[in-house]
Formats: C-alpha cells, sequence, structure tokens
C-alpha cells in the first residue's frame, strides 16, 4: 500500500519547557527535496494564449484562469530505508475555462468549471551524503507531467505521444508517460533562439465531431505561452491528415514562461461549441527542459 505524505513533520516538541526538534525521517528529508524542486514543479498550463486561428470551429477568445491548487501530495511506492525509492507527485487543481464562441469583436465570454489533476513519478537515491539539506536524497528520474480530469469517467480526449526536434534532430520523445527519464541526462537543453518543433498525437474515445480536437503546445514560444498545433501539411506539419499535430518555432523567454519547459494539451471540440455547458474536457503532458545559455 502506497504511504501518503501530504506535509512534512517539522513541529518542535515541548519537553521540560525546551523546544526539542524531532528527527526527520526519510519521508520528510524527500518531500522537502521534491516540493522545493523546480525540476519536478509543475505548471497549471493556464493563462491567455494565442486565440482564434486559421481553423474554423475555434472561439473567439479563451484561457484558463486558475482558482486554487491542492496541496502537494507524495504518494511513496516503496520503502525509501533502500536507498532508493519511486514517488508518485500528485495536486489537484481548480480552474475555469473562460470562453467566447461569438465572433463579433466583444469580449464577452461564459465560463465553465475545470476540476483537474496532475501527477508525475520520480526516482529519488540516497548518495551517502546525510549532512545535506535533503538528508543525502537526491532526484535522478522523472516521468512526464500528466494532467487530466479528476473524474476519469469524463475524460475522453488524451494525448498519447510527444517529440521534440531542435533544427530537425529528434532530441526527446515520449509514447509511455510512466516513462522515466534521467535528470542529467535525458531531459533535453534548450536556449533561447533555438529552432524547435513538437509533434503530438491525440486520441478521442467518442468523437462527435470533425476536427475531434484541438492540440496546443505550450512552451518558451513567441509572445504568448501556448499555441494552435497543425495537422494540414502547412506551417511546419510534414504531412497532412496523418494524425500528427505540428508547431515549430524559435525559443522566447517571455514573462509568460515561468518555468522552462515544453507541453501538448488536448481539447475536445464539444468544449469549445458554446460557453455555457459545463462539458471541459482536456488532457495533457508536460516535461521540464534544462536551460542553455
Amino acid at each position: 500500500m502506497k504511504k501518503l505524505l501530504a506535509a512534512a513533520a517539522v513541529t518542535g516538541l515541548l519537553v521540560g519547557g525546551c523546544v526539542q526538534e524531532p528527527e526527520l525521517t526519510d519521508e520528510d528529508y524527500i518531500y522537502g527535496l521534491l516540493s522545493s524542486s523546480s525540476t519536478v514543479s509543475m505548471s497549471p498550463l493556464d493563462g491567455r494564449g494565442e486565440q482564434g486561428g486559421r481553423d474554423a470551429g475555434l472561439p473567439e477568445a479563451w484561457w484558463r484562469e486558475l482558482t486554487g491548487e491542492g496541496s502537494f501530495s507524495v504518494f511513496f511506492e516503496n520503502d525509501p530505508s533502500a536507498g532508493v525509492c519511486t514517488v508518485t507527485v500528485a495536486q489537484n487543481l481548480d480552474a475555469v475555462l473562460n470562453i467566447d464562441v461569438v465572433h463579433d469583436g466583444v469580449l464577452d465570454p461564459g465560463q465553465k468549471t475545470i476540476a483537474d489533476f496532475r501527477t508525475r513519478r520520480v526516482i529519488v537515491e540516497r548518495t551517502g551524503e546525510t549532512s545535506g539539506p535533503h538528508g543525502g536524497w537526491e532526484l535522478v528520474s522523472i516521468t512526464p507531467a500528466t494532467y487530466g480530469l479528476r473524474d476519469q469517467s469524463y475524460q475522453e480526449v488524451f494525448i498519447s505521444s510527444m517529440r521534440l526536434y531542435l533544427d530537425d534532430e529528434l532530441i526527446w520523445e515520449c509514447t509511455d508517460p510512466d516513462r522515466f527519464y534521467l535528470v542529467e541526462e535525458e531531459i533535453p537543453t534548450v536556449s533561447e533562439g533555438d529552432f524547435l518543433r513538437l509533434e503530438a498525437e491525440a486520441v478521442h474515445l467518442n468523437p462527435l465531431y470533425t476536427p475531434e480536437f484541438y492540440v496546443y503546445v505550450h512552451g518558451p514560444c513567441p509572445t504568448w505561452p501556448r499555441h494552435l498545433m497543425y495537422d494540414n501539411g502547412l506551417y511546419g506539419d510534414r504531412l497532412a491528415d496523418d494524425g500528427v499535430y505540428t508547431y515549430e518555432w524559435y525559443a522566447e523567454d517571455t514573462q509568460y514562461n515561468h518555468r522552462w519547459g515544453i507541453a501538448a494539451d488536448v481539447i475536445d471540440a464539444d468544449t469549445f461549441r458554446d460557453q455555457t455547458e459545463e462539458d471541459y474536457d482536456s488532457g495533457a503532458w508536460g516535461m521540464p527542459l534544462h536551460r542553455g545559455q
């Protein structure tokens, strides 16, 4: 059974009128390491982005607005006393989708409720240097972060693959969100000005419309952190209608890039057809990037 630690036990104990600091456990050290790590942190995919677009069916404007985050929770998948531990990191996200589907030049959005969760699995290892701030534990490997509806019975759209290219050379790919990547060796390094291409695939379990969904890239993109991806043989897409959605750009460091990372985000076409029905459906994968010079 997985062990949940939602907060480190660091409160002092009053003994004979004096404050006695409790001895920290491996679980405490690991929690502190993960909760302070920018590599483990996961962007909420909120904020404004590129609006409208070249494809029919898109709203005039839409953006997510984060309203609350649950506690940062870690689930221990094995006993840390072995010196190597696999941990699931999870947070609930509450937000609203602001959406205006009336193309009249007037911003008058409705709102749809978002109740999401995001998870990422990590592997930590004790190095033996127990005198450090994290008791000798260090982050070794991570999986992509996954985003989805808290009530999975309503989710019908999912990302199924991601591939990131630098100057047409494949530098990172994923077809399984449970795959681990070595933090030092397998997380790609991207510098401002690099020419990037993200390719992503998605699936819909019960499509009703054509197109079935829309796919967006999040990352160090021009002006806005979110841009529409294409499967029409144009705008960087290699082959039309092959199920591979593409966006090409030069990496930019803007005020909207809270963390240096990349994500593919799919949104059900049904979500975009009106601005009142509570039918929000979306999923995403996200991966941090090492920032180059």
